[in-house]
């Protein structure tokens, strides 16, 4: 059969029959490759097909090689580079097209060594397109344009030679608007991929900015002043794709991937420009414009934010209503992105520019849009800072609640329940005159068009509840619940869009009502959007339904975009559910746990599985909350931990990795004691060591990739943004290791064996989080083992004495706290480590910026260590030699843990009269007061600590009389 496919190959004549041959020929080839079946005749006629004097042969075999490009992966790079060459200057512009994705094909398959040596056929490529253009085939020139995108997300630096070329034939094709609205498109798409995938690189091109920026800027006025903007009752985007839409994603993609620096000031060379243009496009691109780039511009503009808030207000008062909507959509966008400065220094001078524009009753979508700057605004917004407002606010608020325009309605039912929760207590006033409107919306629209409509009214009475409370909101709970359970029964349709806003009512009516809400939880038993893997599973769901099917793990797993926000509000209801009620949810446990495991592995949504992660530590804390019987909870606790470390050990992603750990140690907290089999234990330490090894393969290949040749400097800020979430994944291990050690004590020592090697790397790294985590396990290792933990942690005992110096701030802290710990629990083993220690605690106490913000934390540590050397741990030297240094080193003010220890301590030397604290005549008397007046100014010590110091003092003044 292959040999007649072969045959079929070069010797059809018709190139639809050819196509399909060649298509055929590709999945035989891909399943002679992964059967391990070798086809030693294709890869010759294939070879043979490209010198083929037919130009439709040559284009079959680079069609074959773009299907599977690892055919050809074996074959020497430099005879691959001739073949491509000689093809991508075929006299035939097909076969050169054909060549051209077959080598981006190859490119991208292929390692990294031969990739770069591909580099030297860019050139080529882009001469592919220059042909295209010149010879009019803009769909080909599409074809080779969504290949080189593709290459640049991939690969963006072969473009590094070819870049500067690049720029002018891009933004070429761009201008051009008899081109189709796509071709144009693609080619500002391949110069955006280029800014996004290797900022550093195209930051170096002279005039990148420059030239793009006018060319999107122009592209955002190319819009027409359709009836339809004005007269639609449907808001929902239909026209992402038009070139309006298109220059203003490419304003803020560049001003997100190449920063502030390189867009801002090239951008307000032509903004001013634009706003001052007669035309209401140019205007309007302006105003968009200014909301693009904010969020990638954010801390320049910020410096300038009262000048650009200034330069848009007058534009909520243009002449052109299309104006008037991207004023309101730019204030809205910057309230956003400079959330807390606007808020703050800007509210009145927004704020009364902007109320008044929902009066703007000629233009419904205007004043809407006005409602919808106003919700981004509120959000960030303090109660004190909107009060004065409030009247006028809800004065217009009412007035667009009484339009006869459905998505108006809708407008001003979410703007009053952002207001409303801003507001909080404050909105009290209201509450009579609103909610008695959104439960007649309730009762009243009751027809399909209007189930968005009711969603928001849900949502808006919700929050206004939470806002006002449980005693105002009883007047109406009951009324509204009833509402709910109707509306609940109503849905008949899964795509029915009050679902998900039924789901979050319930939940903020459970936080309102507290256990009073227990009565009304068997009402709900939502149906959760799960899917149970089924082989027949895509006959049950068709693909007509917006159902998508994948495989993961031998499961088909179906994937419907609509319902998956819908499923994480409902498991995130489950933890409000669960934390509110406490004992009142316990007969769900057992179906919950059910419901949210398997999520652990949705991995289509990660707020679902973190919400599912997030829930199991309600569902302990539920089951001990209902005083179950403890045998019952260890066992619900077994399995559900059993899930968590199964993913735990195989997690790839930082911030669920977060999440399991948090899950995890909130859990083992709940227990509040010993809880995990030693199969457990082991199970738990085994994913945990996997897991710091892949943590330390990163770590060093990040160092890897800063040593490169090939570093950019501006390549540091995402290092650093990934170093940040490592090290916050790095914590929670921490934090998890901590609690399994207080819980199970001297129990865990056999299995810590497994983490000592880490360990050991660890605490000899040059990365400070390192040397800080493996110093952090140690310490919980002396606490909550004390005596016994003497043979396990002997061999690190010098590298921690030495870590009490550790260059890095976070480093010694930990050190000076873990040698504290030696003193506390430690027992006689530790005291000649105590004693060892003394030397260099001072070291740091008497340093010279010891008490600077960055070290004061350290100081204080190594202070209370002390304390608790010479409280506890003293035999190895003359405590009378130490404690007169010691006093002085006080007063210890900032760390509220060491506070009482170094108090009470203080507090009983005193009492007895220790003439080494004392001194002689009570000579340390005055300053020993002045040490407690400046703790208790400070607040840092708790009661009794502190009336115990007050009584001290004055008996000590009184003595002194």
């Amino acid at each position: 059969m292959k040999s007649h496919f072969l045959t079929g190959l070069s010797q059809e004549p018709n190139k639809s029959v050819r196509n399909k041959v060649c298509d055929t020929i590709a999945e035989m080839a891909r399943a002679s490759t992964s059967d391990d079946q070798p086809w030693p005749e294709l890869l010759p006629a294939l070879f043979e097909c490209t010198k083929s004097p037919s130009a439709e042969h040559r284009e079959s075999a680079f069609r074959i090689f773009t299907s599977v490009p690892n055919l050809i992966s074996g074959q020497h790079v430099d005879i691959l580079k001739s073949v491509f060459a000689n093809s991508l200057r075929d006299e035939n512009l097909q076969v050169r097209l054909a060549a051209a994705k077959a080598a981006v094909s190859f490119m991208l398959d292929t390692n990294n060594a031969t990739r770069n040596s591909m580099a030297s056929l860019m050139p080529q490529l882009l001469e592919v397109l220059n042909a295209l253009v010149a010879a009019g085939d803009e769909a080909s020139l599409i074809e080779g344009l969504v290949v080189l995108i593709e290459l640049a997300e991939h690969s963006p630096r072969l473009f590094r030679h070819v870049i500067v070329d690049v720029l002018p034939f891009m933004i070429e094709i761009v201008k051009k608007k008899d081109l189709e609205d796509r071709t144009r498109q693609s080619a500002l798409e391949l110069l955006l991929t280029l800014a996004e995938c290797a900022p550093a690189m195209v930051r170096k091109v002279p005039d990148y900015t420059t030239t793009i920026v006018p060319v999107a800027l122009e592209m955002m006025t190319e819009l027409e002043d359709d009836e339809d903007w004005y007269t639609t009752d449907d808001l929902d985007e239909g026209d992402n794709d038009e070139n309006y839409v298109i220059g203003e994603h490419a304003m803020d993609r560049l001003a997100r991937a190449l920063g502030g620096k390189a867009v801002l000031p090239v951008s307000f060379v032509y903004i001013p420009q634009m706003l001052a243009n007669e035309s209401w496009t140019a205007r309007h691109a302006a105003l968009f414009a200014v909301s693009a780039i904010g969020e990638g511009c954010v801390r320049i503009m910020e410096a300038e934010l009262g000048k650009i808030i200034n330069m848009v207000l007058p534009f909520l008062r243009d002449s052109h209503p299309r104006v008037r909507y991207a004023a309101c959509n730019a204030i809205g966008q910057m309230s956003t992105d400079f959330a807390g400065p606007m808020q703050k220094s800007h509210h009145a001078v927004v704020l009364t520019n902007l109320i008044p524009v929902m009066d703007d009753a000629q233009f419904p979508r205007v004043r809407a849009h006005a409602a919808a700057a106003l919700v981004n605004f509120c959000e960030a917004v303090e109660k004190g800072i909107l009060e004065p407002y409030l009247d006028a606010i809800f004065e217009r608020l009412l007035s667009l609640l009484n339009t006869g325009t459905t998505y108006v309605q809708e407008q001003a039912i979410t703007t009053i329940a952002t207001v409303a929760d801003s507001a909080e207590d404050r909105f009290a006033k209201y509450y009579s005159s609103i909610m008695p409107l959104l439960v007649n919306v309730l009762r009243q629209a009751t027809t399909k068009e209007y189930r968005l409509l009711r969603g928001k009214a849900m949502e808006c009475a919700s929050l206004i509840a939470l806002a006002v409370g449980k005693e105002v909101f009883t007047h109406h709970a009951q009324e509204f619940i009833q509402l709910l359970v109707l509306t609940q029964n109503s849905v008949t349709e899964a795509d029915d869009p009050q679902v998900s806003y039924l789901l979050a009512a319930w939940a903020r009516v459970c936080k309102v009502l507290g256990h009073d809400f227990v009565p009304y939880l068997d009402i709900l038993k939502p149906d959760f959007a799960v899917l149970d893997p089924e082989d027949d599973i895509e006959s049950k769901y068709s693909a007509e339904d917006g159902w998508e099917f994948v495989g993961v793990d031998g499961q088909q797993i179906g994937i419907k975009t609509t319902v998956l926000e819908e499923k994480c509000t409902a498991v995130e209801m489950l933890i409000c559910y669960a934390r509110e009620l406490g004992a009142g949810f316990r007969p769900y446990i057992e179906q919950v746990r059910d419901i949210v495991v398997p999520l652990l592995k949705f991995y289509f949504h990660d707020g679902v599985r973190h919400a599912a992660a997030a829930t199991l530590p309600q569902l302990i804390s539920c089951a001990k909350q209902a005083e179950l019987p403890q045998e019952q909870v260890i066992a619900f606790w077994h399995g559900v931990c059993a899930k968590i470390l199964e993913v735990m050990a195989s997690e790839a992603d930082p911030a669920f990795l977060l999440q399991l750990y948090v899950s995890f140690y909130e859990s083992l907290d709940y227990m509040n004691g010993p809880s995990l089999t030693p199969e457990l234990l082991e199970e738990f330490t085994r994913a945990t060591e996997s897991q710091l090894k892949e943590f330390y393969t990163r770590l060093k290949h990040r160092e890897e990739s800063r040593a490169s040749a090939e570093f950019e400097a501006e390549d540091e800020e995402l290092i650093q943004e990934e170093e940040m979430n490592e090290e916050a994944v790095l914590g929670e291990m921490s934090r998890a290791i901590h609690s399994v050690m207080k819980t199970h004590g001297a129990v865990y020592l056999p299995m810590f064996k497994s983490l000592e090697p880490v360990i050991r790397t660890f605490l000899s790294d040059s990365n400070p989080a390192s040397r800080q985590w493996a110093v952090c396990v140690l310490d919980d290792l002396i606490e909550f083992t004390g005596p016994n933990s003497w043979p396990t942690i002997t061999p690190y005992l010098p590298k921690m004495l030495e870590s009490v110096l550790d260059p890095s701030s976070d480093v010694r802290q930990a050190a000076c706290y873990g040698i504290g710990l030696c003193g506390e629990f430690g027992g006689p083993e530790y005291a000649e480590v105590c004693n060892a220690a003394l030397a260099p605690l001072f070291q740091v106490i008497n340093a010279p910026q010891s008490k600077a913000i960055d070290n004061v934390y350290v100081t204080e540590n190594a202070i209370s260590a002390v304390t608790k050397i010479c409280k506890f741990n003293n035999s190895k030297f003359d405590v009378n030699t130490v404690l007169p240094l010691w006093i002085q080193t006080l007063p210890l003010l900032h760390d509220e843990d060491e506070a009482p220890t170094t108090y009470t301590y203080l507090l009983d030397l005193i009492d007895a009269q220790h003439p080494a604290v004392l001194g002689l005549n009570n000579i340390n008397m005055p300053h020993l007061v002045t040490v407690m007046v400046e703790a208790l100014v400070a607040g840092i010590v708790p009661e009794p600590i502190a009336s115990r110091m007050v009584h001290m003092m004055k008996a000590a003044l009184a003595s002194m009389d």
